[in-house]
């Protein structure tokens, strides 16, 4: 059975300064700092998440952690507008579009919530875990029947425990894919980080299951696999 932690975005009170799962403030290096740069502007993308990989979700990864970052110019986020550092204590991997530049820059901007004046407001959360639990493993034909969605109550999924916020186990999908991409169906790709709605979406004109401004459009989910060898991701946003 796939194992899985599902987990609640909640703000810190203070600066997180050790290597854990986290999302927004700085990331906390644990190997030279390598800082992407967004392909439209050449600004710096913004930090969005470090994941601090579990050997119990992640076999025999070498204490490995994972820095994702996005683009925050574009209209609706894409794959291509998103970059990850991969680091051990003694190995760097840099993924993200092909032109994707980085930078040896160790601190830049970070996701921010916007105020009733639509000024950014910088904040770190710390990341609230549930105990680690077996998903039931659900064949490839179910997990890919069709999801719903409706502009009054959001998602309604096929599959509800497949959906929420998580790291591991299987990945949601919105739609029937005939050809699914390997990611969503291999032994060589790992579910790294999940960013879904449980069922619904909005919540006072705020996505329910995260707090930050990120542009994932009106419908979007994001999903991050990461390859079992830890040396490569791949993001996604998927829309219904």
């Amino acid at each position: 059975m796939p194992l899985k932690t599902q987990f609640q975005i909640v703000e810190s009170p203070t600066k997180i300064t050790e290597p854990i799962t986290k999302f927004g403030g700085q990331p906390v290096w644990i190997s030279q700092p390598s800082w992407p740069l967004c392909p439209e502007t050449s600004e710096k993308m913004l930090f969005m998440a470090q994941i601090s990989l579990n050997p119990e979700l992640f076999p025999n990864n070498n204490g490995t952690m994972v820095y994702i970052f996005f683009c925050d110019e574009c209209e609706s986020l894409y794959r291509e507008a998103m970059a990850t550092v991969i680091q051990t204590s003694d190995r760097v991997y840099k993924n993200g579009a092909s032109y994707t530049e980085f930078v040896s820059e160790a601190t830049s901007p970070a996701i921010y919530e916007l105020d009733e004046d639509c000024q950014a407001v910088y904040k770190e959360y710390k990341v609230a875990l549930e105990t680690i639990e077996d998903e039931e493993l659900i064949s490839i034909e179910e997990r890919y029947k069709i999801n719903s969605w409706d502009d009054r109550t959001g998602f309604q999924f096929s599959k509800p425990q497949l959906a929420g916020n998580k790291i591991g186990g299987q990945p949601l999908c919105l739609y029937f894919l005939k050809d699914p991409d390997e990611n969503f169906n291999s032994e060589e790709w790992l579910l790294l980080l999940q960013l879904a709605p449980i069922q619904g979406y909005w919540d006072n004109g705020q996505p329910n299951f995260y707090p930050f401004h990120m542009y994932l459009s009106d419908t979007g989910i994001l999903t991050v696999f990461i390859s079992s060898d830890y040396k490569q991701t791949r993001c996604y946003i998927q829309e219904p």
